[in-house]
């Protein structure tokens, strides 16, 4: 039987669909299942927003956004390799199930985070937040995971306002530990001051020890009796016959 041409249309789109899913640049990755181009094929009946979710899918915008977009999250430091391999299977589901209106404005969206991810201020905050929580234990580190916003949910405003409260986050711990470190310096300015002191006194000291006389200072008349309210009697001395003599 001869095929219409509603019909060549159809298997065209889909042919095209699944080349531009599979042949992405930048890791290809996104929607390369079979699965997945059925469920697409399911979720559009109509031939002529296939055909334009395909014409999408294969233009240079799309492709250069999905680059960038897997260069970014190939590079960061803030998610796993797991939690990457889950975000794009996240991207790869929705796409799927997109109408070409939908998808058209995803691009739109993406095209205008990545932007703002590009910026010094992205930049420093990923490089940042990455080394930040790689510093804390695996279950802080999803706890601080979880409240924080998907970036695929999030538009291109929210996304810079996240941005921003990291950008604070950052600006917060840092002054917080140059007050700690501010502290600890005067902590440790007042014990070696505490020690030296300490140091010089003992060397006044045993300076004092050496050169104290050797002998008591109450042989030959020096100095004076230490109890001074007591008589002193004079000698007795035995005399020629044997009595003794007072003086």
């Amino acid at each position: 039987m001869k095929a219409t041409p509603g019909a060549n249309r159809r298997t065209a789109a889909i042919a095209i669909l699944v080349v531009s899913w599979t042949n992405c640049p930048g890791g290809m990755w996104i929607c390369g299942a079979a699965s997945d181009t059925a469920t697409a094929i399911r979720a559009d009946d109509d031939d002529g927003d296939l055909a334009r979710k395909a014409d999408i899918m294969f233009s240079p915008r799309w492709q250069r956004a999905i680059a960038a977009f897997g260069g970014w999250l190939d590079t960061q430091t803030i998610y796993t390799s797991t939690e990457v391999r889950r975000i794009k299977a996240q991207f790869n589901d929705r796409v799927a199930a997109m109408s070409s209106y939908e998808l058209e404005y995803l691009l739109d969206s993406l095209s205008a985070k990545l932007e703002l991810l590009d910026t010094p201020e992205a930049r420093e905050a990923k490089t940042w937040l990455g080394e930040y929580l790689f510093a804390m234990s695996d279950a802080r580190r999803a706890e601080a995971l979880r409240t924080t916003p998907n970036l695929l949910d999030m538009n291109a405003a929210q996304l810079w306002q996240e941005i921003q409260r990291v950008d604070r986050l950052r600006t917060t711990l840092q002054q917080r530990q140059q007050v700690s470190d501010a502290r600890q310096r005067v902590l440790s300015e007042r014990a070696t001051a505490g020690r030296q002191a300490t140091a010089a006194a003992s060397q006044a000291a045993a300076a004092r020890a050496r050169s104290a006389p050797a002998h008591s200072p109450y042989r030959q008349g020096g100095g004076s009796a230490p109890f001074s309210d007591v008589q002193r009697r004079p000698p007795l001395i035995l005399g020629l016959f044997g009595g003794l003599v007072g003086f």
